[in-house]
Formats: structure tokens, sequence, C-alpha cells
């Protein structure tokens, strides 16, 4: 029963993880993309203030379930399927640290009537970062679905 609600949860939060980069991904990047600079300066701090608190405690919980799911899970192969799926976690955490929380304080610094020069490769750099920590999240969450049908199945 326990295992059940814990992977109820995981899935939950795996999943949210990963719609919430997805449509970031197919709706948002595209459409700052299109934006001019002083205009994407103030949509990108918008973004920012909403996302940021939220997100990293969804990775940071999803984290945690998904280390006692390792722990109580039955079976090798579930508990081998939710730990790459933790993994790809991780890697939604090392990329959004390194590389698209370094760039949103960036964009915080600049002049958002005066963009510096350059700030379109700065934007680019930001969006190629969150399409990988999308395809993290992507598979994390279809390896999660696969733990959570072993364990069920």
């Amino acid at each position: 029963m326990a295992v059940d609600v814990l992977l109820a949860v995981f899935l939950l939060l795996s999943g949210t993880l990963a719609g919430v980069l997805f449509a970031v991904e197919v709706a948002i990047v595209p459409a700052v993309g299109a934006l001019p600079g002083e205009r994407y300066v103030q949509v990108h701090r918008l973004l920012d203030r909403r996302f940021d608190p939220l997100m990293p405690r969804v990775n940071k919980v999803a984290l945690a379930v998904c280390a006692l799911l390792v722990i109580v899970a039955g079976g090798l192969w579930p508990r081998v399927a939710i730990a790459l799926a933790g993994l790809c976690i991780v890697g939604v955490a090392v990329v959004s640290e390194r590389w698209n929380v370094r760039f949103n304080r960036v964009v915080d610094r600049w002049d958002a009537e005066a963009p510096p020069e350059g700030w379109q490769g700065v934007r680019a750099r930001w969006a190629a970062a969150n399409r990988v920590r999308t395809l993290f999240a992507l598979a994390g969450f279809g390896v999660a679905i696969l733990g959570a049908a072993l364990v069920w199945g």
C-alpha cells in the first residue's frame, strides 16, 4: 500500500516536471524567442518569478520520493527503472542550476530598456539548455512509468 502511494506521488511529480518543461519548450521558448530585447527581458523576469520557487521544490520532493522507492519497491528491475528515472531528474536539476538559473541571474541584472549587445546569444543558450533538461524530464517520466508498470504489473 505504501509503495503504491509513493509510486503515485512519484508519477505525479515526475509527470508535472516533464509537463511543465515540455510546455515551456513548445510554447514559451518560441514566444519569448520572437520578442524584441526589452520585451524579452520583461517577460523573462515575470516567468522566472513564477517558475523559480516552485519547480526546484517539485524536483527535490520527486527525488526524495524516488530514493524511498528505490529502497522499498519490490524486485530488481522496478528499482533499476525508478533509479534511472531519478538520475534523469538529477539531470534536470544539474542542467537547471548549471545553465538556466545562471542565465536567469544574468538577465535579472540587465537594463530592460537597453539589453546588452549579444543578448540574443544568452537567450539562445538558455533555450538550448532548456531543451536538454526537457529531454531529461521526459525520459525520467517515461522510465518512472515503466518502473510503476513493473511494480504494479
